[in-house]
């Protein structure tokens, strides 16, 4: 949480709207310490001194967390099973301001770069022409009034890059030819990857699913056997309060 917010001030970032904060790795270093924070505060307070108070804070905040967890990991499927469901959780204009300020926020361009590299992919809908999405970035976007000497270019992270091979930054440039009448013309892009990373991430998905039930299992199971503790310590303390009652 600290690191996040020390960034956030170092860069002077302005948050515009839940896109550009949720986008943000150092915003979502920031959100998730606080939560960690917050749970870890309410369960060791009250676990230490017995009070029930943070203790249902603690149960009650964990069970929302897993049954958003669990709505997320079912959206997530219909999403890659059903393409009409799909377009519905995530529209194409869904990342529209990650592209368009690649160039204006260094974290936002270390966060894409990272994406295209791994994945091997180009832009951001589920398509096989994902770079014609960096049209939508005001200096890669290829017309005569853009001065940009990026102009018609993609970044170089959408670059095909062989192992052992010489890396070339400048392969994505001049991926379209521009005629004096504003005609665009498309080159060469076997230099490039082309898909775009949502079709890239669902070409993952379907290679490492196993993998992916692996973790879902490690991330929610100990959730699970915490929220049982909770449960268990609050009706030991309420039978030896109702004890003392008696």
């Amino acid at each position: 949480m600290a690191m996040g917010t020390y960034i956030l001030v170092l860069k002077e970032k302005t948050v515009h709207d839940a896109i550009d904060f949720f986008l943000d790795p150092a915003c979502d270093m920031c959100l998730a310490g606080s939560l960690v924070f917050a749970l870890a505060f309410f369960g060791c307070m009250g676990s230490l001194r017995e009070n029930t108070a943070f203790l249902k804070i603690f149960y009650y905040s964990l069970a929302i967390f897993l049954l958003l967890e669990v709505g997320l990991t079912v959206c997530f499927f219909l999403a890659y099973y059903l393409p009409d469901v799909r377009n519905v959780i995530f529209p194409d204009n869904l990342f529209r301001q990650a592209i368009v300020s690649y160039r204006d926020d260094n974290d936002m361009r270390d966060l894409i770069d990272n994406i295209q590299s791994s994945l091997g992919c180009c832009g951001q809908t589920d398509s096989e022409k994902g770079y014609e999405d960096w049209n939508q970035n005001p200096y890669f976007n290829c017309s005569l009034q853009n001065e940009s000497p990026e102009r018609c270019s993609v970044p170089p992270s959408c670059c095909r890059i062989l192992p052992g091979s010489n890396i070339n930054l400048l392969c994505g440039a001049n991926i379209y030819t521009l005629a004096k009448d504003g005609q665009m013309t498309l080159g060469d892009t076997s230099k490039i990857y082309t898909d775009g990373c949502l079709k890239a991430l669902r070409v993952w998905v379907d290679s490492n699913m196993l993998i992916l039930g692996g973790v879902m299992a490690g991330i929610l199971v100990p959730q699970i056997f915490i929220i049982c503790l909770t449960r268990n310590l609050l009706d030991m303390i309420r039978a030896q309060k109702d004890k003392w009652r008696r």
